[in-house]
């Protein structure tokens, strides 16, 4: 399995004010998401970035409409929408990646999401969209419990709109259990 994550952040790295408010960030952002999914199996969201892009209104869903969504949700939920389906941990997201052939992943958020799967050493690249705004307090890219993880600068692209799109590789580090084998 490939995971890619992918995300619309300030340039100091917050992809929202505290509140979730994202209007900072240029639309050519979901475009580039959108670009990027043609490539990819699956999108994987947190449900809270699904509910902000339902809010957004039903252009923006019909966007997503041949995209097949994962959604990681606290609660049970049950879909009205064919292409997304719902999930509540790595094992059952792991079980329905294996079930419908999804082995190129995209993440786009939210900052629990991009945690989770970054801590469990679960991610082969990194793209941010740094959009040319600063905001002095928000929702960072990651958050949670304390982790590390080293980057490779793969490449820098000079995007439209004044975005900077920076993607890294993950050093994927042997997990410690496995050096007390």
């Amino acid at each position: 399995m490939h995971i890619t994550i992918e995300m619309a952040c300030s340039i100091n790295g917050l992809i929202a004010t505290e509140t979730g408010n994202e209007d900072f960030l240029s639309d050519r952002n979901y475009q580039i998401m959108l670009d990027f999914l043609k490539k990819y199996d699956c999108l994987v969201w947190g449900n809270t970035t699904f509910k902000n892009v339902i809010s957004w209104g039903e252009n923006y869903i019909n966007d997503l409409k041949d995209t097949n969504l994962i959604i990681f949700s606290k609660k049970q939920i049950n879909s009205k929408y064919n292409n997304v389906i719902y999930c509540q941990s790595l094992e059952e997201f792991n079980k329905i990646c294996k079930e419908n052939n999804f082995n190129n992943i995209f993440i786009s958020g939210g900052a629990t999401i991009n945690t989770l799967f970054l801590k469990n050493n679960m991610v082969d690249d990194i793209i941010i969209n740094y959009n040319p705004y600063v905001l002095n307090k928000g929702i960072n890219l990651f958050e949670g419990e304390y982790f590390e993880n080293k980057l490779i600068l793969d490449k820098v692209i000079k995007e439209q709109n004044d975005i900077i799109q920076v993607w890294y590789k993950v050093k994927k580090e042997i997990q410690k259990w496995m050096m007390n084998i």
